[in-house]
Formats: C-alpha cells, sequence, structure tokens
C-alpha cells in the first residue's frame, strides 16, 4: 500500500499506507524543497502523531532543516506561523477528517498556503532521485515554540470586521477530540461567550469519540447539548481546527456549507467585493454574494485552489462547502476561528436574529452526496460520463455541470480510492435523474 498524494499534501494509514519511513523520506525531501533554515511543525490529537512528530523532525535535521515543534495545534495556527519572518515552511500533521487510524503530513510553504502546483511537482521529482543529506557540522537542531495559539488568536482579534463585544450569548463546543480542544475555548473566553465543551477528547484506544468530519449525521449529540444548554449555537470541529459545522438555537443541525455562505454574507455586508467557493460547494454561497450585489466565483476542490482562484479575481473572502473559511486579509488558510468570529458577529451584529432565522431567509436545497471505490481510474469513467451527460460546464476538477436550480459534479477524490458524486438543486427529480446515470456508468465499468 502506498499513501494518497494531493494538493493537501500526504496521507495514508499508519502503519500500513503511511510508514514512519514514508514519513521521513516526505520531510527530508520538503526540506530539500524549502532549504535549510526553520521549519514549524504542529499535530492534532491522533495517538500517532507524536511518533509522526518525531519522524519529520528527524527527516527535517537531516537535510539541515531546524524544526520548531509546536505541540498540538490547529493546522490553520501552523499556517500563520509558516508565515512569520524567517521561517521557511511548515508541516501540519493530521489526517483532517479521515478516523483516528489514519495520518497525514499537510505541507505549507513560507506563504502559509499549502504547497502550489509548481512546490508539489519539485517535490515529485525529488522523491524520485537520491537526496543529498547533511553531515555532523550541518544537521538540522530541534526546537519549540509555545504561545502559538495565543497568537493566533490576537490576530482573529485584531480583524477589522469582528463585533468584539455585544449581547450575551452561549456556545456549546463540540471539539471532537481534535486540535480545537484548547484553541476555541481560549477564543471564547476572548469574545465573552459563555460556553460548554462536549467530546473534549480521543478514546483511549486512539478513537475520536465521534465521526471525525462533522457531518450532518454526526452532530446529534451537540444538537441535544444545545437544547439542553438553552444555547445560541453549536460548533463542531473536524480533528485539526479549520473547517466548522453548526446548529442553531433550536438544535437544528445547520451543516458545513451555512457556515460558508454565513461567513460570504456577514463580510460582504461591511467589506462588498468578489467571493471565492469550490466546484462543490453548495449554491448557498452564491446567494450570500448576490444578496450584497458580489460575483461569486468557482474554483478545483482544494484548499489551495481556491486560494489561488481568491489572487486571480482579487477576492478576500471565500471558502469551501466542507466548513472551511478563509479570509485572505487574515491568512490564505481555511480557519474554523474565523468562521466562529463570523458567526458570532452576525449574531451581534443583528441582535433581534439568531442563526435559525438566517437559515430560514434563504432557498432550501437538496444535496445529494455518494462516494463509491474507483478502481479503474478517472478517466475511463470521464469518457463514459461525458457520452451520457454530454460537454461538462467545467473540466477543471472531474465534470461539473450547471443545472436548472444546481448542479453537479463528479470528481476523483484527493483523499480517498474513491469516486465522488455531488449534486445539489431545489428540484430533487434532477438529482435522482443523474445519479442513476453515474451509478449504471459505474456499473458498466465493473462489468468490463
Amino acid at each position: 500500500m502506498k499513501p494518497i498524494i494531493s494538493g493537501s499534501g500526504i496521507r495514508g494509514i499508519f502503519g500500513a499506507s503511511l510508514t514512519i519511513a514514508d514519513v521521513v523520506q516526505f520531510a527530508s525531501a520538503f526540506g530539500i524543497l524549502v532549504g535549510r533554515g526553520p521549519v514549524v511543525v504542529g499535530r492534532d490529537t491522533r495517538r500517532s502523531g507524536p511518533a509522526v512528530e518525531a519522524a519529520v523532525t528527524a527527516g527535517l535535521m537531516s537535510v539541515g532543516c531546524d524544526p520548531v515543534l509546536l505541540s498540538v495545534v490547529p493546522t490553520p495556527t501552523v499556517q500563520i506561523e509558516a508565515m512569520e519572518e524567517g521561517i521557511r515552511g511548515g508541516i501540519a500533521i493530521t489526517s483532517s477528517h479521515n478516523p483516528g487510524e489514519w495520518n497525514a503530513l499537510k505541507l505549507i510553504g513560507a506563504d502559509g498556503v499549502f504547497l502550489r502546483s509548481a512546490g508539489r511537482k519539485h517535490l515529485m521529482e525529488l522523491l524520485d532521485r537520491d537526496m543529498e543529506h547533511a553531515d555532523y557540522r550541518t544537521v538540522g537542531m530541534p526546537g519549540e515554540l509555545s504561545g502559538s495559539v495565543e497568537r493566533h488568536i490576537e490576530g482573529i482579534l485584531s480583524i477589522p470586521w469582528l463585533v468584539p463585544e455585544g449581547r450575551s450569548l452561549k456556545a456549546v463546543l463540540d471539539v471532537g477530540g481534535g486540535a480545537a480542544a484548547s484553541f476555541a475555548p481560549m477564543l471564547m473566553e476572548r469574545l465573552g461567550i459563555d460556553f460548554a465543551v462536549i467530546n473534549p477528547e480521543m478514546t483511549p484506544e486512539g478513537d475520536f469519540p465521534r465521526m471525525a468530519e462533522p457531518t450532518l449525521e454526526s452532530l446529534n449529540e451537540l444538537s441535544r447539548a444545545v437544547i439542553d444548554e438553552n444555547a445560541d449555537l453549536g460548533f463542531a470541529f473536524d480533528p485539526d481546527g479549520d473547517r466548522l459545522a453548526l446548529v442553531d438555537e433550536n438544535g437544528r443541525i445547520i451543516g458545513e456549507d451555512y457556515t460558508v455562505a454565513l461567513a460570504i454574507d456577514f463580510i460582504l455586508s461591511v467589506r462588498p467585493g468578489p467571493a471565492v467557493v469550490n466546484l462543490s460547494t453548495s449554491r448557498l454561497a452564491e446567494d450570500a454574494a448576490a444578496k450584497h450585489g458580489c460575483r461569486l466565483y468557482r474554483s478545483p476542490v482544494g484548499e489551495v485552489n481556491v486560494v489561488e482562484e481568491m489572487e486571480k479575481r482579487g477576492a478576500i473572502t471565500g471558502g469551501e462547502g466542507n466548513g472551511g473559511v478563509i479570509d485572505r486579509a487574515f491568512h490564505s488558510g481555511r480557519d474554523s476561528g474565523v468562521a466562529m468570529a463570523c458567526a458570532i458577529s452576525f449574531l451581534r451584529e443583528n441582535p433581534d436574529s439568531s442563526i435559525g432565522r438566517w437559515v430560514d431567509s434563504y432557498p432550501s436545497y437538496t444535496m445529494f452526496k455518494k462516494k463509491l471505490p474507483l478502481g479503474t481510474g478517472f478517466d475511463p469513467l470521464r469518457y463514459r460520463l461525458l457520452e451520457e451527460y454530454g460537454p461538462a460546464d467545467d473540466t477543471r476538477d472531474g465534470l461539473w455541470y450547471y443545472r436548472d436550480g444546481g448542479w453537479m459534479h463528479i470528481r476523483p477524490s484527493g483523499t480517498e480510492p474513491v469516486v465522488r458524486f455531488i449534486a445539489e438543486n431545489r428540484d430533487n427529480s434532477y438529482i435522482e435523474k443523474d445519479f442513476l446515470i453515474f451509478r449504471e456508468a459505474m456499473e458498466s465499468l465493473c462489468v468490463e
């Protein structure tokens, strides 16, 4: 088994498709890519984290880099520290939404952005050739850095659109046993929010206390807690703290797409301009931008792709429908802290409103997601689907089709060996028809 390599880094099942030897090799190649000097390293709470951290440290030092260990911090915290003067880059040790047996390296440039295409290409070239290692005089030396979470929060508190004071609010934080366990409560305290925390730790066996991904299916406990606590809203995080899902004041599980739409709606109300989301993000984002007379653009899936489209369009605000909000004026990465700040600021700016009333002011869409094993590679499926559906409206990332009232997106996953079918529409019959064609195309390939 081999690790999966994508725009967000390298990931696999620890001890199987991602071994210590793999980690050392990739960390060494990354060290050569960014050059000798300090490289910040943070991790999430996975049981394999310390072992992977040790391997990353060894790999970086072996090529003359000086790893600077941040310990357990959210991925956006690593991105922010990577932008500090003199830092060559960063590595976040996390497999994001994957279960506890997975781990990964997210590779970050000195601009705080996941490796761009040229960097990814160069990294692959380095992996295919013998690497030159440091000798005893030039080997790197490890160090530690404290206070990075506090600096991250200070950055959020300095965002111009933030509403730091106002109505009294209470939130429930479902940190999912992940890296937001210290970060999220600290931010709530600084914003003067009353809060309760659920699922604070990993299980002794090394599993997350709920499904790692904060989806509609995994947040029933948070929903009950919001009701029991009489809270104004609930926040749910993924293991590395870059994504956020919402629950409203009635315990209704809103989901991740509403997080990005809320951020776009609020930020554009005080700072109009273009916004960018990826191809698999709900039309709610378009509705939010249109509400303020602003244009919304789409990019291929993946944080780095969204960031590069934002740069191209001159957009400050954007994100991905998985709950990843980006405010490029702060830093160019998905940040659950920024998303929390948007929700709190919206409620304080609109003291007579609520998350639920805001949601009800938007059209109701049905979104359908399905993933199926992809054993043949995507090209045979692509050709078959083009025959069935006709020319796609966007081919930058699989096949994306506009539909009256919605859209459909079929793409190979960058994080799992599957193909994803995602469709959204106000009329469910469009989705049913499109998925039937997709399923029959998949079945025909299996027969062949």
